[in-house]
């Protein structure tokens, strides 16, 4: 289910989740479970053996060796924070609760360009309060570079470009096939984003929709295209700074399938939940809590392509 799902409906929760998904737009596409305590203890690891043959002859006993299950602790990060105003609002003359839900929309969006990056670049082992992120949660096996020096992903319209743009395109989409069932979403900086839509609509591979509430949704093939959003200072996230080969511009994309307590997923008690504090001294307080953590459920479902590039020479 979406967050919006899995969280109450109350007025000031609404607030808090217009804010936070403004800056973290992300939480429209994150499939979250729900379960209660600290933690979940996910199994994985559930074939016992992978049969050489799945056939028999007429009467022939099958044999196969059970599972041993492999059990993950995932625990909770809480995302928290609280929006306050001071009572003399009201001995001004001033609509006190009005200003409460704008101060909480805005703290909102702030904390919601920090859960963005966390989504992406999180690392336990740096901020025990934070919860690992897709480059620290991706299996090993799945981080892939398909070219010796990068994939430079060009504009322009000679052969030679078209040839290159031909063979970038042809990597990128063998890349959503590489998760088990297929992408549902690809994330990638956003200057990549703009580049990719471009080649995209010039080689015939572009799709438009809108989904439920309006909003655009872009898609090459069959998948949706996400940008990985910004820092609040306007920096793209996923940036080209990674060396493959002979190119220390390159940056990365990930290929995702999102689904409910399978695949790539995110545990969660109640969603977000917002509650109105009360008054302390001079200040009234709404406080806002989410705890989450990333889980994934299939190694496959989350696949890490490195060696993008963009310049034009």
């Amino acid at each position: 289910m979406l967050l919006r799902q899995a969280s109450p409906s109350d007025p000031i929760t609404n607030v808090a989740l217009e804010g936070l998904e403004f800056s973290a737009p992300i939480l429209r596409d994150i499939q979250f479970y729900t379960r209660t305590g600290n933690a979940d203890r996910v199994k994985t690891a559930r074939e016992g053996e992978t049969p050489a043959t799945i056939f028999r002859s007429i009467n022939e006993a099958n044999t196969s060796t059970g599972p041993t299950p492999n059990y993950d602790t995932i625990t909770k990060k809480i995302v928290s924070f609280d929006a306050k105003v001071d009572v003399i609002l009201e001995d001004r003359n001033e609509d006190l609760e009005a200003e409460l839900a704008l101060q909480t929309r805005l703290k909102a969006r702030e904390a919601g360009w920090i859960l963005q990056e966390a989504v992406f670049e999180g690392d336990a082992a740096v901020d025990t309060e934070s919860f690992d992120g897709f480059r620290n949660i991706v299996d090993a096996s799945w981080v892939l570079t398909p070219e010796t020096n990068g994939i430079l992903v060009p504009v322009g319209s000679s052969d030679d470009v078209m040839a290159a743009q031909q063979k970038a395109i042809e990597h990128l989409l063998r890349s959503f096939a590489r998760v088990r069932g297929g992408a549902s979403h690809v994330y990638m900086n956003e200057y990549l984003k703009i580049r990719w839509l471009t080649v995209a609509k010039h080689l015939g591979y572009y799709r438009q929709s809108k989904d439920e509430l309006g909003n655009m949704i872009e898609q090459i093939g069959d998948v949706i295209v996400r940008g990985a959003g910004y820092t609040k200072a306007g920096v793209p996230l996923l940036p080209f700074d990674e060396t493959v080969g002979a190119n220390s511009n390159c940056g990365s994309i990930f290929c995702v399938r999102w689904s409910e307590r399978v695949d790539l997923t995110a545990l969660t008690s109640v969603g977000l939940k917002a509650r109105y504090a009360g008054q302390s001294g001079n200040l009234i307080t709404n406080n806002v809590n989410l705890d989450m953590a990333l889980v994934l459920q299939d190694p496959v479902a989350l696949v890490q392509v490195k060696g993008w590039r963009i310049e034009e020479s």
